[in-house]
């Protein structure tokens, strides 16, 4: 009987030691584990115009390095390939079918026939004023003119994808000075 108290005396004495520490050990192992972080969105650069001048061009690169770049061409457009111009984007033509954009500042890298017949193509998107919504543009980049306040949409759409620009026209908002 004395040897079976005993006994059990030593182990209510680990227990009383053994049991802090392996729960301080747990507890140090989980504060070391970094929590999963969320996908983060885009980084979205640039400034959008003022409400009622000049023209706002968004190119979404967001499939092809998750970015998208807001700018303002000053006063009114002759077209959509005037306000890209006058916005700092360049640009290439798909070289089978004039008037379709293929890169936007060399994006995709990998130019023809990536753009239009394998990979993706720009889709181009047109909104009159900073009240509506993204619409697909029924006519080309050539077309215009294109008033103040309007807003010019570019967005990468791999595999042929039908995305929206992923800032919506009133989250310009946010980028206008």
């Amino acid at each position: 009987m004395f040897l079976q108290k005993r006994l059990l005396e030593k182990r209510k004495l680990r227990t009383r030691v053994l049991l802090p520490v392996m729960i301080g050990c747990v507890a140090l192992a989980s504060a070391c584990v970094a929590p999963p972080t969320p996908p983060s969105g885009p980084t979205i650069t640039g400034q959008a115009c003022p409400a009622d001048s000049g023209v706002t061009v968004v190119v979404d690169y967001t499939a092809l390095n998750n970015s998208i770049v807001v700018a303002c061409a000053a006063g009114p457009q002759a077209s959509g390939f005037a306000a890209l111009t006058a916005t700092g984007f360049t640009y290439t033509e798909v070289p089978t079918y004039p008037g379709a954009v293929c890169t936007i500042n060399a994006q995709p890298a990998q130019g023809f026939p990536f753009c239009w017949e394998t990979g993706g193509y720009w889709g181009y998107y047109r909104s009159a004023d900073r009240s509506s919504v993204w619409d697909y543009s029924p006519v080309g980049a050539a077309e215009g003119p294109l008033v103040e306040g309007s807003v010019e949409g570019w967005v990468w759409q791999a595999d042929f994808s039908d995305n929206l620009p992923g800032i919506s026209i009133l989250g310009l908002v946010k980028y206008t000075p």
